[in-house]
């Protein structure tokens, strides 16, 4: 008998751990639900805002791809580069590049 007792000890044991479980599943599902809702209204708005920043904010010299781009802002220096991608730098980036490996406009 004593097999028996404890067998059914554990099976309700079991069971009740079970039946817990399946309580508190719908409350963890559902925080999470809204946890990710509010993520996306976050991501939502730094999907949109940043065409405006982006509009609004000075561009750096390094984003200049071309040497006419780089020209448009006198803040800028076109260096040339016979080792390396010619690249466009800030004033004083470009006083600070190596004289051997670029060669900047003035």
């Amino acid at each position: 008998m004593p097999e028996s007792s404890s067998t059914s000890f554990s099976t309700l044991f079991l069971l009740l751990i079970i039946f817990f479980l399946l309580l508190v599943s719908p409350s963890i599902s559902s925080s999470s639900e809204s946890e990710v809702h509010v993520l996306d209204r976050e991501l939502l708005e730094i999907q949109t805002n940043p065409k405006k920043e982006k509009a609004n904010r000075k561009l750096k010299c390094c984003e200049m791809r071309t040497r006419s781009q780089c020209a448009a802002y006198p803040r800028c220096r076109w260096c040339r580069s016979e080792a390396l991608d010619d690249l466009c730098f800030s004033k004083t980036e470009a006083l600070r590049l190596p004289s051997q490996v670029f060669l900047c406009e003035l």
